[in-house]
């Protein structure tokens, strides 16, 4: 997507970091953003996992992506 303009960002846990490095650099995109979130996602509660991606959201995700597109609207 991101070859096509379109802002993008990889959503991963740290488990999967390494991982997830090796496979953008082999489709030609190691650039391409990640944010990480903690590994424990899958056990936390809605409650608890909430403030962390609105978190991400504000902070990481919305603008890495106008880093790409521009502001959104």
């Amino acid at each position: 997507m991101r070859k096509q303009g379109i802002g993008t960002v990889v959503l991963i846990t740290e488990a999967f970091e390494e991982l997830a490095r090796a496979t953008l650099a082999s489709r030609g995109v190691p650039d391409l953003p990640m944010v990480i979130f903690p590994h424990q996602t899958e056990v936390m509660t809605t409650e608890e996992l909430r403030p962390v991606v609105e978190w991400a959201v504000d902070n990481e995700i919305v603008p890495l992506i106008e880093a790409v597109r521009g502001p959104l609207a």
